[in-house]
Parts: C-alpha cells; sequence; structure tokens
C-alpha cells in the first residue's frame, strides 16, 4: 500500500491540477474538458476519502500492519483531526 505522504503528495497534485484547469477557460469549452475536470474531482474526492480512512484501509489490506481491532474502535485511539 502507498504511504500517507504519497496520497498527500497525489492530493496536492490533483488540487493543483483542477485549479489550472478550471481557469483554463479555452480547454473547459472543449468536449472532453469538462469532463476530464469532473473525473479529476472524483479521483480527489477518493484520495480525500482514503487519507480520512488511511488506517482503517491498512489494516484491511496490510497483513503485516501494526493496527489492531481494538485501536480501530478504541475512542482514546482515533485521531479526529486525521
Amino acid at each position: 500500500m502507498r504511504a500517507r505522504v504519497d496520497l498527500i503528495a497525489l492530493q496536492r497534485e490533483l488540487k493543483q491540477r483542477i485549479k489550472i484547469l478550471s481557469a483554463d477557460t479555452v480547454y473547459l469549452g472543449t468536449p472532453a474538458g469538462e469532463q476530464s475536470v469532473a473525473l479529476l474531482q472524483q479521483r480527489l474526492e477518493k484520495v480525500d476519502f482514503i487519507l480520512d480512512n488511511f488506517e482503517l484501509i491498512d489494516w484491511l489490506v496490510n497483513p503485516n500492519s501494526g493496527i489492531k481491532r481494538d485501536d480501530l474502535v478504541n475512542q482514546d485511539k482515533v485521531n479526529p483531526n486525521g
């Protein structure tokens, strides 16, 4: 599984690309322009979701994860700030 820093970098790159493309009225006027920006926004939403649930996903897919099921349900171990 990718590291959290890789996801943060991807998130930053997607935000920047969306910002640039959204300001390009010529590109948005093309048949594929608006659809491409919408798809990038969907990817950004998915990256945001993964980052918000990184510990849960890591526990689910990584057999060598140090995260225990108790860590996922213990209110004292939940970090509300991500």
